[in-house]
């Protein structure tokens, strides 16, 4: 993330620094101690590929999911379709992103739609001792409207993402009459963040996700058309996870050449919704996310990322998880009159822990530079 009005130009290369220092960031990001997405189908393919540690060096369109306050960070106008799928729930994202710094060098203004579509299984044991599979229906819907405003140029902004949410889980039963699995969700949600940027060295952003619009997570599945001892019942594919939870996050990016081609990110996310609401008092829970990543740019054009994250989940250790993560892209900027840019490749998969899962991303960002 830069400053606004400030030159790009090439990340300097010292052997005796940067490469062994990013090597070093780059394994130690695979052990720190998120998954706390803005929208349960599409994380951005920059945020992926660092394993969720982006928020403070969030740049262009991918600030609408992570930090809308760095919006106008840089100058740019902006249009990106994005995809994502998990493979093991068979849940697939697609969004269209747009941002426009380029009118106004304190205001940036974004536009974004997500849509969610999922397959998931369930399965149960019968009387017999067969098992037996119940396909669901997971759907969601998203618009956001982000505005960030430089209240200090190239030193302090401040974001807020409102937006419309939708989700709903449900299945059809053997007389294919639809049912839902949860009740289906409908709200008005607030994304707030807050970045302050120390002359280009380091970034420190707050983030509060959905302080209005939390939704209640899938702790229980009404499956009444079906009779079958509950206890039977495998439901690790549906996640306990809330769609759109209250979270509070904080990210801390350092750029060791002043330059963003090239940051060494960390991340913390605190969730207080997945295990809070439809839980029993006693395991009400806090679930915690850590996440590390470095990202750097081969001759500026072509950004290699790297990064993973522990997600706590519940209380206890039996469902902690951790994830590996990895990317890479394509920037061209665009010219005076022209028009760039912006590939990018994102791989998470989950290595601890139960229920393991595999996020792909790919994006292409349309940069567009008017000649007037």
């Amino acid at each position: 993330m830069s400053a606004p009005r400030r030159p790009r130009a090439r990340v300097a290369r010292s052997a005796r620094f940067t490469r062994p220092l990013a090597l070093l960031v780059a394994c130690l990001a695979v052990v720190i101690p998120s998954r706390g997405d803005a929208s349960p189908g599409l994380a951005g393919t920059r945020h992926l590929g660092l394993g969720g540690a982006s928020r403070a060096s969030a740049r262009g369109t991918g600030a609408i999911l992570v930090n809308p306050a760095n919006l106008g960070f840089t100058r740019q106008f902006e249009i990106e379709p994005a995809y994502q799928a998990n493979i093991e729930s068979n849940t697939h994202g697609v969004g269209l992103l747009a941002m426009d710094s380029l009118l106004n060098e304190r205001l940036a203004l974004g536009l974004g739609y997500i849509a969610t579509v999922g397959a998931p299984r369930v399965s149960y044991e019968t009387e017999a001792g067969e098992t037996q599979q119940i396909q669901l229906s997971h759907t969601g819907h998203e618009v956001s409207l982000p505005i960030a405003v430089n209240v200090a140029l190239g030193w302090l902004a401040f974001g807020v993402r409102p937006k419309f949410q939708y989700s709903a889980l449900r299945f059809q039963d053997i007389a294919d009459k639809r049912h839902d699995a949860r009740a289906e969700q409908t709200k008005f949600g607030l994304d707030l963040a807050l970045t302050f940027s120390a002359r280009q060295w380091v970034n420190v952003a707050v983030i509060g996700q959905n302080v209005a619009g939390q939704m209640v997570p899938a702790t229980t599945l009404d499956l009444a058309p079906y009779s079958f001892d509950l206890t039977t019942l495998n439901r690790s594919r549906i996640s306990p996870v809330s769609d759109y939870a209250r979270t509070l996050s904080h990210g801390l990016a350092v750029f060791p050449t002043r330059k963003p081609t090239f940051s060494i990110n960390f991340d913390g996310v605190y969730d207080f919704t997945s295990y809070r609401i439809g839980f029993e008092t006693a395991e009400k829970y806090t679930r915690k996310l850590f996440a590390g990543g470095v990202e750097y740019s081969i001759r500026d054009v072509m950004p290699l990322r790297v990064g993973g994250f522990w997600d706590s989940r519940g209380r206890g250790k039996t469902d902690d998880r951790g994830y590996i993560a990895a990317g890479v892209g394509y920037f061209r900027a665009a010219a005076k009159g022209a028009v760039g840019f912006n590939l990018g490749v994102g791989f998470s998969r989950q290595i601890t822990g139960p229920s393991p899962e595999t996020l792909l991303a790919v994006s292409l960002g349309i940069l567009v530079n008017p000649s007037r």
